[in-house]
């Protein structure tokens, strides 16, 4: 499994890359402590996600390649995946499509950022939608 961000996309997150964070792409499926599900949202559920290189993060127990390096995903959330993927940066809208060659799986990964925030929580992180 793969996923390629775009110079495009890379430009728009490459300031949330750090080799003191690991990065996670999720399908909020309600399980794990990043989980919006029932919040307030109802959207299609993707997020990237920044956290701490040494925050335990035991549900995404799953690695993928990219190139901006290894992401984790949670095993369970499979099949919400494809395996190539790609992540694009859309001028027009401001937004990050996350899309496979059956189409797309999001019209806007939501990006978060939750390093050097205790106990990784949703609270007062930054947020790029």
């Amino acid at each position: 499994m793969n996923v390629t961000f775009t110079d495009d996309a890379l430009q728009r997150i490459k300031r949330y890359l750090s080799p003191a964070k690991k990065i996670l792409l999720d399908y909020d499926d309600g399980v794990g402590p990043f989980s919006a599900v029932g919040n307030c949202s109802l959207d299609s559920g993707y997020q990237l996600l920044f956290v701490d290189k040494d925050l335990a993060v035991p549900d995404y127990d799953r690695q993928i390649d990219s190139n901006v390096g290894p992401i984790l995903i949670k095993g369970e959330s499979l099949p919400q995946f494809e395996e190539e993927m790609e992540v694009r940066f859309n001028r027009h809208l401001f937004t990050l499509p996350l899309v496979s060659r059956k189409g797309i799986l999001t019209d806007n990964l939501e990006v978060i950022d939750y390093s050097g925030t205790p106990g990784a929580t949703q609270q007062g992180t930054a947020h790029d939608c």
